[in-house]
């Protein structure tokens, strides 16, 4: 069953979709110093890596293409397999000393006279005494990832039932469940290789079932397993970088594809709504709405530093998108709390501050009146999709059997963004609308110890009604909370891996945030205190 699921991911894989496993896949067979290079400079090579072999250490390159390769499609890679066998351009790490061996990736076989081409081409090599060329199909590729020692062969029976979920019964809370798994022991950092192989499987299967928001999350997911892994090392060691890194490629890869099809839709005010099921409208609208915004916010702080202008095209999207989708601003309980934040971030960090004051304004009103009189509120960060209705509909109806919940994380993450970005009238306003309802505001507070990364895991400080300051009375500029002036300045996954790992963390354990982080991702250095 488990080759035959392989079989089916390798199948169906694009060509750029394969590039982080492989990564993954390469380290796991042994190959160090692995750089990805595809692009318009890669010279025939989309990846160069070393392995030690008989004859001491080789340099290898590689060319990758997706699904079956004719004699047309052969003749076409041939070029690029000549430069990837004679040009010794690619990268400071590419040796030319070194013996070089030439593989040919792909997900699918030689077919028709590619493969009599392909052999004729290998023999040809050998003859003029040159370099070994080999061909990875995919069978090979299938080996290597469902039967290689260490590899998915030793995966447990759930791996297997999750992957064998369909769309109606994938969702966040069993995925982040099995997750769980992909935090190991400190010394079993060399096996988180193997987990984001199983992280891609996975988000591939999520995708495949109409579920790339579910694919985004998976890859989050092993960011979070493998910095968590590390987290005894006091740094990240070359196995988990890889792993981090071959995971934010997955991440990017699934929500550049959100990006892709969005891009120029749900611009009207009642686009979204009606490409959904109108009868489910009032609880699917805003999950949808600020489900795009959380995955969009997140890709375009990932892009800041790489692709600036990327990342500003993403942010004007988002301040149109808000305007037009008042679902945002309707987070239906806590756990939507860090989808709206984050909007609110990428709005003040790309200065589309208008947009980003309007966006909190309208929040703090759906909050108040989910919270005014008789209502209920909203239900908790953990909540399951049946309280979630029941404490968004269950006001009225005497049917429905809930109590009360005074708390509301959203509102402290809402006191925490105005306090960050210093807005006192924004902060003021927000503060007697939740006085005025008698808000409770709750506040995970964290040591800087592996609890950090679970939840329900001792190690942690719930503050039930953090005492924030009734108006706007800052002390070093912006602390208007005990939390913002206690607890590590600086948390592991920001001090090892970054600061865009730090606040992605939040998107998996979704009751906390560093505050000190969005202090930082939003104020420069210099001004910061």
């Amino acid at each position: 069953m488990l080759a035959n699921a392989i079989e089916s991911y390798v199948e169906t894989l694009g060509e750029r979709e394969f590039d982080a496993p492989f990564i993954a896949l390469l380290r796991l067979h042994n190959f160090t110093d692995i750089h990805f290079l595809h692009g318009a400079f890669e010279f025939g090579k989309d990846f160069i890596a070393k392995r030690v072999e008989e004859e001491g250490i080789c340099q290898y390159v590689f060319q990758t293409k997706a699904g079956n390769i004719g004699l047309t499609a052969w003749n076409e890679c041939r070029g690029q397999i000549d430069m990837l066998r004679t040009n010794a351009l690619a990268h400071p790490n590419f040796d030319a000393t070194l013996p070089r061996r030439a593989i040919f990736a792909i997900t699918g076989q030689l077919i028709g006279g590619a493969s009599l081409a392909a052999q004729e081409y290998k023999n040809h090599l050998q003859l003029l005494g040159e370099i070994e060329f080999l061909t990875w199909d995919k069978q090979s590729i299938i080996e290597m990832i469902a039967s290689h020692p260490g590899s998915l062969c030793e995966s447990s029976p759930d791996f297997l039932k999750v992957l064998g979920s369909t769309q109606a019964s994938l969702n966040f809370q069993e995925l982040e469940k099995y997750s769980r798994k992909w935090i190991r022991e400190p010394a079993n950092t060399e096996l988180s290789l193997r987990d984001v192989l199983e992280s891609a499987v996975l988000a591939h299967h999520c995708d495949q079932q109409g579920r790339c928001d579910l694919a985004c999350y998976v890859a989050l997911m092993i960011v979070r397993g493998a910095i968590a892994t590390a987290h005894e090392s006091g740094d990240l060691p070359e196995p988990t970088r890889v792993t981090s890194d071959a995971a934010i490629k997955i991440f990017r890869h699934y929500a550049m594809k959100i990006w892709d099809s969005v891009s120029t839709r749900f611009l009207s005010n009642d686009e979204l709504v009606r490409s959904g099921r109108p009868a489910a409208g009032f609880v699917t609208y805003p999950v949808r709405c600020l489900t795009i915004v959380e995955i969009l916010s997140l890709l375009a702080l990932l892009e800041l530093g790489s692709s600036p202008d990327l990342s500003k095209q993403i942010a004007d999207y988002v301040a149109r998108f808000v305007v037009a989708n008042e679902g945002v601003s309707h987070p239906i309980s806590d756990r939507w709390g860090i989808s709206l934040a984050l909007g609110a971030l990428l709005l003040f960090k790309q200065d589309q501050r208008e947009s980003a004051r309007n966006l909190i304004l309208s929040a703090v009103k759906w909050i108040a009146d989910r919270y005014e009189g008789d209502n209920f509120g909203l239900a908790g960060s953990y909540a399951t999709p049946e309280q979630e209705v029941a404490y968004l509909m269950g006001s009225p109806f005497e049917h429905i059997k809930i109590t009360r919940r005074p708390e509301s994380y959203i509102a402290s993450q809402i006191l925490d963004i105005c306090a960050v970005v210093e807005e006192s009238e924004l902060y003021n306003s927000a503060m007697n609308e939740f006085l005025a309802v008698g808000l409770c505001l709750p506040v995970m507070e964290m040591s800087d110890t592996p609890a950090q990364y679970s939840a329900h895991v001792s190690g942690q400080s719930y503050e039930p009604n953090m005492p924030y300051e009734q108006c706007w009375l800052p002390s070093d500029g912006w602390k208007v909370a005990p939390h913002h002036k206690r607890g590590p300045s600086r948390y592991f996954v920001e001090r090892a891996a970054g600061l865009w790992e730090q606040i992605a963390l939040s998107c998996v354990v979704r009751d906390r945030h560093s505050v000190q982080s969005w202090r930082r991702l939003l104020v420069p250095s210099s001004q910061l205190s």
